[in-house]
C-alpha cells in the first residue's frame, strides 16, 4: 500500500510546492517579475516588426506622389508624344538585325570559303607581327631616326628581323584549306615581313581578289535580299530625323521643368529655415538667398505647340515608313538561302504584320494625342504594379514597372521549392523513419551544415563553377531535345534556382523531421495491432498526422527563397525584363532579376529622398507583404487542416 502511494505523495508534494505562499524577494513577486520578462521580449518583437513597418511606409510613402509628377511632366513635356512613335520603332532595329544575319547566312554560302582563307592569311600576318614586335620595333625607331643611324645600326637589326620572321613563319599552323604549295608561299612571304616594305604581299592581294569577287557574286545571287535589307534599313532615317528634333525640344522643356522644381523645393526650404530661425542675421540671409533661387514657370502650354504641330507631318512620315518596308518585305525572298536564314527570314514575315499595325495605330494616336490629359493617381498605381520596364537613371524618362522584378522572384522561387521540396521531404522521413542510428549521425549533421554555408560562398559557387556546368551540359548533342538547350546564359534564373534550393533544404528538413517527431506514438501503436507493415504506418499514418508542420515547412522554404538577396544578385544574370515565355520550359534558362536584387544593387547608388529611393522602398514594403501573406497562408493553412484532421 506505501509502494502504491508513494508516487501521490510525490505529486502531492509537488502541488503543494506550485502552489506554495508566492516567494518575496526584495518586496516583489518573482513570479510575477518572470511573467512580465517573458512578456516585454514578445512585446518588443511586436515593436519592432511595427517599427520596420513605419519605417518602410515613411520611406515609400510619397512615392505615389512624386512618381505622379513625374509622369505629368513626361506627358505635359510631349515626351509621351515621341514615345508614341519611338516605342513601336525600336522594333524595326530588331527586324533589321534578323535581315543582316539572313543576309549574312545567306552570302556565306558562296563568298565564304574565299573569306576564311583571306581571314587566316592575316591572323598568321597579326601572329608573325607579334611575335617579332621587338625586333620590328627596334628597326622602326632605327630608320626613323634623324639624322638616319647608319647602314652598321640598320643592318644588325633588319638580319635579326629576318632571323626572327623565319622563325616564327617555320613554326606557322597553316589551315587546312590552303594546299602545300600555298602553305610554303604564305611561309615565304610572311617570313620576309619588314616595316621598310608598304606593298601587301603578292598572296594576300590574291586572296582579297579573290574574295571580293566571290563577295560580288553572292550579292549578285542574292540580289533582292540585299535589295530588301538596304531598303529596310533606309526606311526609318526621315522619320527619325524629325523623332530627334522633336526629343531635342521636350528635353530642354523637361529639364527646365525639373531644374524650376528643384529650385522651388529648395526655396521652401530656405522660407521654412528663415521662419524658424530667432537670429535676424541668419533670417535676412536665408530670404536673401530664397529670393536668389526665385526662378520662372514653364509654360508647357506654349512649348507643346511646337510639338503637336508637327503631328501631321510626323504621321505622315509614319505611313512613308510603312509603304518602305511593306516593299522589302514584299522582296524577301523565302526560299534558296541556308535553313538558318529561312529562318530568320520566316521571323521577319511573322512579326512585320503586327509591327506595321503598331505603327499605324501610332500615327493615328498622335493625331488624337493632348498634353492636358490628367495623370490620375489609378495611372500611377498601374504604372508601377503593372508597368513592364524598370529603366533608372535614364536621360530621357525613368521607368518603375513592378513586373519584371516579381516574375523573375517568382521563377526563382519556384524552381527552388520544385528542386528542394521533395528531396528535403524525403530525406526528413527517411532519416526519421528508416535510417539507423549510424545513418542519422551522418545524415542530419551534413543537411543541417549548408545552413552554416554563407550565401555568398554559394553565390561563386554558382558563379565559378555551377555556371559552367549547366552550360556545358546543355551542349551535349543528345540532351538537345531539353527546351531551352543549349542555353546562351550561364547566370540565368535555373542556376539560381538551384543554389536556393540548396539553402532552403535545411529549413525544410528540420521543420519536417520536428513535425514527423511530433506524432502520437499511439498511432504507430495502434497501426502495428493492425498489422500494418513499416510502409503503410509510415506513409499511411505518420507523414498524413504530419502533414500540416510538413507543409508549414514547406511555406517557410518559400519564404526563405523569396526573400533571398546575395544569391541571386550574382547568378540570376541581372537583366531587368520580363522573360519570353514563348519559349516554353526554356525560359527557366534566361537571366532575371529580383526583388530583393534590385533594392540591394540599387539602394547605395541613390540620393536619399529621390523617386529611385522611393520606389526601391515600394518595393520593399512589397516584399514584406509577401512575406506576411506567406505566413498567413501557412496558418491558415494548417488550422484548417487541423479542423479537418479533428
Amino acid at each position: 500500500m506505501e509502494e502504491r502511494l508513494a508516487p501521490l505523495e510525490r505529486q502531492s508534494l509537488g502541488c503543494m510546492l506550485l502552489k506554495k505562499k508566492k516567494l518575496n524577494a526584495l518586496g516583489f513577486d518573482t513570479q510575477k517579475f518572470i511573467r512580465f520578462f517573458f512578456a516585454s521580449n514578445a512585446s518588443v518583437t511586436i515593436i519592432v516588426l511595427v517599427l520596420i513597418m513605419l519605417m518602410l511606409l515613411r520611406e515609400g510613402a510619397g512615392f505615389l506622389k512624386t512618381y505622379k509628377y513625374e509622369l505629368e511632366t513626361y506627358r505635359h513635356a510631349g515626351l509621351e508624344f515621341c514615345d508614341i512613335v519611338d516605342r513601336p520603332l525600336a522594333q524595326h532595329q530588331q527586324l533589321t538585325s534578323r535581315l543582316r544575319r539572313a543576309l549574312g547566312a545567306s552570302l556565306d554560302t558562296i563568298s565564304q570559303h574565299a573569306r576564311n582563307r583571306r581571314d587566316a592569311y592575316l591572323n598568321m600576318k597579326r601572329q608573325i607581327e607579334e611575335e617579332s614586335s621587338l625586333q620590328r620595333e627596334a628597326l622602326s625607331v632605327a630608320l626613323e631616326q634623324t639624322p638616319s643611324a647608319g647602314d652598321k645600326i640598320i643592318e644588325p637589326l633588319r638580319t635579326q628581323l629576318a632571323i626572327a620572321g623565319v622563325k616564327s613563319a617555320m613554326s606557322l599552323t597553316v589551315r587546312s584549306f590552303f594546299s602545300l604549295d600555298e602553305a610554303d608561299k604564305i611561309r615565304a612571304e610572311l617570313s620576309q615581313l619588314s616595316p621598310e616594305t608598304k606593298d601587301i604581299p603578292a598572296f594576300l592581294k590574291q586572296l582579297n581578289d579573290h574574295f571580293s569577287t566571290s563577295d560580288k557574286a553572292a550579292k549578285k545571287s542574292f540580289a533582292t535580299l540585299v535589295k530588301a535589307t538596304e531598303i529596310f534599313e533606309e526606311a526609318p532615317e526621315t522619320l527619325q530625323e524629325i523623332l530627334i528634333e522633336i526629343k531635342e525640344h521636350v528635353l530642354q522643356t523637361k529639364t527646365a521643368a525639373n531644374e524650376f522644381n528643384t529650385l522651388k523645393s529648395g526655396r521652401l526650404k530656405l522660407l521654412e529655415a528663415a521662419e524658424n530661425t530667432q537670429n535676424p542675421v541668419e533670417k535676412a540671409d536665408l530670404l536673401k538667398e530664397a529670393a536668389a533661387t526665385q526662378a520662372m514657370p514653364v509654360d508647357f502650354h506654349q512649348r507643346i505647340k511646337l510639338v503637336t504641330s508637327r503631328a501631321d507631318e510626323l504621321a505622315e512620315k509614319v505611313h512613308q515608313y510603312i509603304t518602305a518596308i511593306q516593299k522589302a518585305a514584299a522582296n524577301l525572298p523565302t526560299r534558296g538561302s541556308p535553313a538558318h536564314a529561312i529562318a530568320l527570314l520566316d521571323e521577319v514575315h511573322h512579326e512585320l504584320p503586327l509591327h506595321v499595325q503598331e505603327m499605324q495605330t501610332a500615327a493615328d494616336e498622335i493625331k488624337t494625342w493632348s498634353p492636358d490629359k490628367p495623370v490620375s493617381f489609378l495611372t500611377v498605381i498601374g504604372a508601377f504594379f503593372f508597368g513592364s520596364n524598370w529603366i533608372t537613371n535614364s536621360s530621357w524618362q525613368d521607368s518603375f514597372g513592378f513586373v519584371p522584378l516579381l516574375t523573375g522572384s517568382l521563377i526563382i522561387s519556384l524552381i527552388a521549392i520544385v528542386i528542394a521540396t521533395p528531396i528535403s521531404l524525403m530525406a526528413a522521413i527517411y532519416s526519421n523513419q528508416f535510417a539507423s542510428e549510424r545513418e542519422k549521425e551522418l545524415i542530419k549533421p551534413v543537411i543541417e551544415f549548408i545552413q552554416a554555408i554563407p550565401s555568398i560562398v554559394l553565390g561563386f559557387i554558382g558563379i565559378s563553377v555551377l555556371g559552367d556546368l549547366i552550360k556545358d551540359v546543355s551542349e551535349v548533342t543528345w540532351l538537345q531535345w531539353i527546351p531551352g538547350f543549349p542555353i546562351q546564359e550561364r547566370l540565368n534564373m535555373f542556376n539560381a534556382g538551384c543554389l536556393l534550393a540548396l539553402m532552403a533544404i535545411p529549413t525544410m528538413f528540420s521543420l519536417s523531421e520536428d513535425a514527423l517527431n511530433n506524432v502520437p506514438e499511439a498511432y504507430v501503436d495502434a497501426s502495428d495491432a493492425l498489422g500494418a507493415t513499416k510502409l503503410q504506418t509510415v506513409f499511411r499514418v505518420i507523414v498524413p498526422s504530419a502533414f500540416s508542420g510538413m507543409a508549414a515547412a514547406v511555406l517557410l522554404g518559400i519564404g526563405r527563397v523569396i526573400g533571398e538577396t546575395m544569391v541571386v544578385l550574382l547568378v540570376a544574370g541581372n537583366r531587368i525584363a520580363i522573360p519570353d515565355f514563348s519559349s516554353g520550359a526554356g525560359v527557366v534558362f534566361q537571366p532575371a532579376h529580383t526583388l530583393t536584387g534590385i533594392i540591394a544593387q540599387e539602394l547605395g547608388e541613390v540620393s536619399r529622398g529621390s523617386t529611385h529611393w522611393q520606389a526601391l522602398f515600394m518595393v520593399g514594403i512589397v516584399l514584406f507583404c509577401i512575406s506576411l501573406i506567406i505566413n498567413w497562408c501557412a496558418r491558415t493553412f494548417v488550422r484548417r487542416f487541423e479542423q479537418f484532421k479533428a
